[in-house]
């Protein structure tokens, strides 16, 4: 989900290559790769989290926790429930924010989950907030969950219209969407990274163009890297953090937040064996080498920065706590859970089902490690 994505208008029986191609002979033969993942993620018919396609699940592009069955949900709700608890000692209402709810399922499963946990008086006081940028997944989010009977679910288009919120908010593999962009040294010096074109006759082929660096905050941000780093060294680097902070602050007085992503440290994004940057893209569970082939049919990201998140967090008086593995944070927040069942009898088949849920999602070769939980707080 990107809330940074800009609304536009193309036929739908378009292809979204003419769109980017366009806007590169614009552009001088030239547009950044954060545009290039504008359009091919996010065009409003076009793109590939837009598109009316199945982008989740064993028979589609790639499984997330929320995929791998209600377990994810349910421990979160026991998580959340405690924070809620203390909120509500401070405000009517509370809530819980999703930023990327795709087709809705983690809402479900929380609030599902939250509506046992919680005093029939505290629930009703309890607000789930999705926000989604976009008017056709509003639409279909807003049906699904119309069709499940739960009057407390909404689903807004800007977090930066509600004010004076007090409660949880949740990412689940949000930061590595957001467009970001590229660049690579050059004879000791930092270039932006972007995309280009090729034509042959009425044939296009994107490739990587290079020029230097224009944009402020690009050139405050490479001024801090390494400066010994080897000729053709590539990285990514995201700059709309800030400014996805700015809105989760203005909105909220008291907030304990988490995102959940694949990332790592500044120092070992800018080690040797990444020259070549993390950026990849991935289509029917297959990793895609060329990241320009076919735009808007592939998932495109990379390794989150969770240093750079969390410098951007503080300069937004965020206090953050360091990256935890999932399976650190799933086996401490399913602590009650697992009391819960081992009381009412594990052979339960619901029960089992659930725990071989929970064992995916903490095993260090599947999801356990791969995954860091990223807590923040206001």
């Amino acid at each position: 989900m990107s809330e940074q994505a800009t609304e536009l208008t193309a036929n739908e029986n378009g292809h979204v290559l003419d769109l980017i191609a366009g806007e590169i002979e614009e552009g001088n033969g030239f547009i950044s790769f954060e545009r290039f993942m504008e359009l091919a993620l996010y065009h409003p018919q076009l793109g590939y989290y837009t598109k009316n396609i199945k982008r989740v699940g064993k028979d589609a592009d790639f499984i997330t926790s929320v995929s791998v069955g209600k377990c994810y949900g349910l421990i979160l709700a026991h998580h959340f429930s405690t924070i809620l608890k203390t909120f509500s000692n401070f405000s009517k209402e509370v809530v819980v924010v999703e930023l990327g709810a795709e087709n809705g399922d983690l809402a479900l499963d929380i609030m599902g989950e939250l509506s046992m946990l919680l005093s029939k008086e505290l629930f009703e006081r309890l607000n789930y907030i999705i926000v989604e940028p976009f008017s056709l997944k509003r639409q279909a989010l807003k049906a699904r969950l119309s069709s499940e009977r739960i009057g407390n679910i909404s689903v807004i288009s800007d977090l930066e219209k509600e004010n004076n919120l007090y409660g949880v908010l949740i990412g689940n593999e949000v930061l590595d969407a957001l467009p970001f962009r590229r660049v690579r040294l050059r004879d000791k010096k930092w270039m932006e990274l972007g995309v280009g074109i090729n034509r042959d006759g009425e044939k296009k082929k994107l490739i990587e163009a290079e020029k230097c660096i224009q944009n402020e905050s690009l050139i405050s941000r490479v001024a801090d890297f390494p400066k010994e780093l080897p000729d053709g060294f590539t990285a990514e680097v995201n700059i709309n953090f800030k400014q996805l902070l700015s809105g989760i602050s203005s909105s909220f007085v008291k907030l304990e937040g988490y995102f959940v992503d694949y990332g790592s440290s500044h120092d070992e994004l800018m080690d040797l064996s990444r020259s070549e940057g993390t950026v990849r893209a991935y289509s029917g569970h297959q990793y895609v080498k060329n990241v320009l082939l076919s735009p808007g049919f592939n998932d495109i990201t990379c390794n989150v920065d969770f240093d750079w998140f969390r410098a951007s967090a503080k300069e937004h008086e965020f206090i953050t706590n360091e990256p935890i593995d999932q399976y650190r944070f799933l086996t401490n927040a399913a602590e009650p859970w697992l009391l819960q069942i081992e009381k009412s009898g594990i052979q339960n088949v619901e029960n089992m089902k659930l725990i071989n849920q929970f064992k995916m999602l903490i095993h260090p070769t599947t999801m356990g490690r791969a995954f860091k939980v990223l807590k923040f707080q206001k």
